[in-house]
């Protein structure tokens, strides 16, 4: 990250995930300032998201006469890039097999 002040290359002091966001720190050598920026979700909050809608959906599959229970499953379009990638190796290996 360029620093806005100097233009200098900052260096990062800070990754913080504890939010479940991926926020970075940053101070430039130079002229001593301090930024910050958000890259959106943390993977593990993305990881935890998955695994959470997979046992719902586990849940809900299996227990009988649920609504939904005698319609089969159609794949959902992937929501974030891990879902896409996820995606993409389950039909690769799906059809190796």
């Amino acid at each position: 990250m360029k620093c806005a002040c100097c233009g200098a290359e900052m260096n990062q002091t800070e990754k913080d995930t504890s939010s479940g966001r991926d926020i970075r720190e940053y101070e430039c050598p130079e002229c001593g300032h301090p930024d910050w920026e958000d890259l959106g979700k943390a993977l593990w909050q993305i990881l935890s998201d998955g695994r959470e809608e997979d046992e719902a959906e586990k849940t809900s599959q299996a227990q009988p006469g649920s609504r939904d229970s005698h319609i089969e499953a159609e794949p959902r379009p992937a929501d974030s890039g891990w879902g896409r990638l996820r995606a993409w190796f389950t039909l690769l290996f799906a059809r190796k097999q």
